[in-house]
């Protein structure tokens, strides 16, 4: 790999993760179908049978015939996704070929109140598979995240959650074999480029960050209160779930361990419930020794200085989350008005993407009659590490080379969604990306592509 290359974005990207924190109070009915986690069974009366299911229906299949709500009349709740991103680039590129990449998610949540009579208690067991190529990487794109954010984490099949949770008066405990992501940072997702999708700590640190459906054991400790949260972790930190060949890995044997803070605020602008919003601050720190970016144990490059990386003992980054309901939608769901910001800075020393910024706004029922129906738009920022580009000066000084230092790529994203029915969505969308690869003399890159949304 040339030494101006940066690697590609995380193999361990969790896609669409929506926090119940993000949904409670919303405004707006979501109809269209969501691949986060499944929120934990709901204690509730058994739904009609498929022969009466109401036109509303959020599963495509329906009741199964009879199967779904024979299960959850005993406790346990199936969940059966899917989601697709078909992309290609309109310039650029080695190549104009069209790609596609999705999965398909499966989990099984058990009410362990029906089951054994432990009230608020929650055992699940989920699994994921990933499929098809990424543009990023047939095309030659050069870009620092994906503009198909399903893509990462192997081609394979995972072990995506095993883990128990239970509730104890104001707190939460949970503990097993679980994603960072599923808690640490989470954040609503309406696009398709990984820039403005998945858990926003893994878009710097995606060599580390185990996001969705990379599991690791660990646990945390949630508590509410009258502003919102406080919730505390401590994750194994073990490469070996890497591997495209470990995809149900259960192993113990790590290099380390992740502890996350995160704080929580519910905000209700004019104390309206139906325009709520959720704002995040959290931190992690990793215990592990990881290598220096560019620099050896002397200060020195150690690509121009001939000795090894040096080892950093510890390293930390911090994100911020928001999504606000600014306007309430009214019954039929049109009229919403939503936005975001996301922010996460990276340890200097070991990163080679130091901050990511994200914004957007979405909006329903732009057009009459498709009350249900969103638009959306969304702009971010990558930031390579300065350290970086100064070792890309001091190669093109002292051997002659003539490599452009990299800085900053800005990406644009507009869709929008189609509510073919409540189960069932499509996304068209266009993405713009300003200096691919952080190079300014690099030709802006125009990529469209189309999301399939499917709850089953």
């Amino acid at each position: 790999m040339p030494i101006a290359t940066l690697p590609p974005a995380s193999p361990a990207i969790e896609v669409v993760q929506v926090a119940s924190a993000d949904r409670q109070g919303s405004s707006q009915p979501d109809q269209r179908p969501t691949f986060a986690l499944p929120q934990p069974l709901e204690r509730r009366s058994p739904k009609t049978s498929a022969a009466s299911a109401p036109a509303d229906q959020p599963h495509l299949l329906g009741d199964w015939a009879g199967v779904r709500t024979a299960l959850e009349t005993i406790g346990v709740k199936p969940t059966v996704s899917y989601i697709g991103f078909l992309a290609g680039n309109l310039n650029s590129g080695t190549s104009k070929e069209t790609q596609y990449a999705g999965q398909l998610g499966a989990s099984l949540d058990f009410d362990m109140d029906r089951i054994a009579g432990v009230e608020g208690g929650t055992f699940r067991v989920g699994v994921t598979n990933r499929h098809g190529n990424n543009i990023n990487d047939t095309n030659h794109l050069d870009l620092l995240q994906y503009p198909q954010g399903v893509f990462g984490a192997g081609q394979i099949w995972r072990l995506a959650g095993l883990w128990y949770q239970q509730k104890i008066g104001p707190a939460e405990i949970k503990l097993g074999k679980v994603s960072m992501g599923e808690d640490f940072g989470s954040t609503t997702c309406h696009f398709q480029s990984l820039y403005f999708c998945g858990v926003v700590p893994g878009h710097t640190s995606f060599n580390y960050w185990y996001n969705f459906p990379v599991t690791t054991w660990g646990g945390r400790v949630k508590v509410t209160d009258k502003l919102g949260y406080t919730m505390v972790g401590a994750y194994q930190r073990n490469d070996n779930n890497f591997p495209q060949n470990k995809g149900f890995y259960m192993g113990f044997k790590g290099q380390g361990a992740f502890v996350a803070i995160e704080r929580g605020f519910d905000v209700k602008l004019g104390g309206d419930p139906k325009r709520a919003g959720v704002y995040k601050i959290g931190v992690f720190f990793d215990t592990s020794r990881s290598p220096n970016l560019v620099y050896d144990e002397n200060g020195d490059f150690a690509q121009l200085s001939g000795q090894p990386l040096a080892r950093e003992r510890g390293r930390a980054s911090i994100y911020t989350v928001a999504r606000q309901q600014i306007l309430a939608a009214d019954s039929r769901g049109a009229g919403g008005l939503a936005a975001f910001f996301n922010f996460v800075g990276a340890d200097h020393r070991t990163n080679q993407l130091v901050n990511v910024i994200t914004a957007g706004v979405t909006y329903s029922g732009l057009i009459p009659g498709r009350p249900k129906d969103e638009i959306g738009l969304a702009v971010g920022r990558s930031r390579i590490n300065r350290s970086f580009r100064a070792l890309q000066d001091a190669r093109n000084e002292l051997l002659g080379e003539d490599i452009e230092p990299r800085r900053n790529e800005y990406a644009i994203e507009a869709n929008y969604s189609i509510a073919i029915t409540p189960g069932l969505s499509l996304r068209p969308n266009l993405q713009w990306y300003v200096n691919p690869g952080g190079r300014t003399s690099a030709s802006n890159l125009l990529v469209a592509g189309l999301g399939v949304f499917a709850n089953f």
